[in-house]
């Protein structure tokens, strides 16, 4: 099979200034090989995207790519996890600006709208399967069950505040929406293109769908209650180090 040429499109260099640490021009630098390795993910998936084609598209040799990260998977990884990190600052930055933004519904729909602000992670919530599939086959266990649904401890609160019924156990509710999420990662693969709701009107749907099946018709908590827990739900996906895997 002949190899089909791909040429890159060089991101826009951002070096470091005179004067500036070494630390800061190495950051620069894993910026610029993160943005292209993101734009890539997107135009080609995480299977045909190479390490060659991510350091063409950052104007650098191969090489400086092994300075920053082992190999393929863990490049991919960070960058998929620096989308997620931005992702959420958007999410809470709307919910905080939602009077009604800690019912979980509505969390529901800033997340499906945040994540238009993001191609990959739109890209991603589409049902890219050539993103997703290539994604959940280099993620260590962990990783996966943190992906699939660890939030049994903000239902239990959630529940406590009295914003979702009480009378589903927690970890049927994880479960299930641990099991929609990835069916929603997938289920584009399955159908024919015309029949894909756009992000949109997913939104309007699952929102609608949240909102019967989980929330009591009168909540006893409030929203300001709701935002709070998923503040502190936020935070505990927060890391020391933003980028995982990197090369010392």
């Amino acid at each position: 099979m002949a190899t089909v040429h791909r040429p890159g499109r060089r991101a826009p260099a951002r070096e470091a200034l005179p004067g500036q640490p070494a630390s800061d021009e190495r950051r620069l630098r894993e910026e610029r090989l993160l943005d292209a390795a993101s734009t890539l993910l997107v135009r080609w998936g995480y299977r045909k995207t190479t390490i060659d084609d991510v350091a063409r598209e950052a104007g650098v040799g191969k090489g400086t790519i092994y300075l920053h990260w082992k190999d393929k998977n863990a490049l991919f990884r960070a960058a998929i996890r620096r989308e997620q990190l931005r992702f959420n600052e958007e999410l809470q930055r709307r919910i905080a600006a939602d009077p009604q933004g800690g019912l979980l519904h509505r969390v529901v729909t800033h997340g499906m709208l945040a994540a238009l602000s993001s191609p990959l992670i739109t890209a991603i919530v589409g049902g890219r399967s050539d993103i997703v599939g290539g994604y959940l086959g280099a993620m260590d266990p962990d990783s996966l069950q943190q992906l699939v649904g660890t939030g049994e401890a903000y239902f239990r609160e959630m529940q406590r505040a009295g914003l979702i019924r009480a009378d589903l156990p927690v970890f049927v509710i994880t479960y299930l929406l641990g099991a929609l999420k990835i069916g929603l990662f997938n289920s584009a693969d399955l159908l024919r293109q015309e029949r894909v709701p756009s992000i949109e009107q997913l939104t309007e749907g699952l929102s609608d769908l949240i909102r019967r099946w989980l929330e009591p018709e009168q909540p006893s908590g409030t929203s300001d209650a709701g935002k709070r827990l998923w503040a502190d739900y936020l935070e505990s996906f927060k890391q020391t180090d933003d980028y995982p895997e990197r090369e010392q």
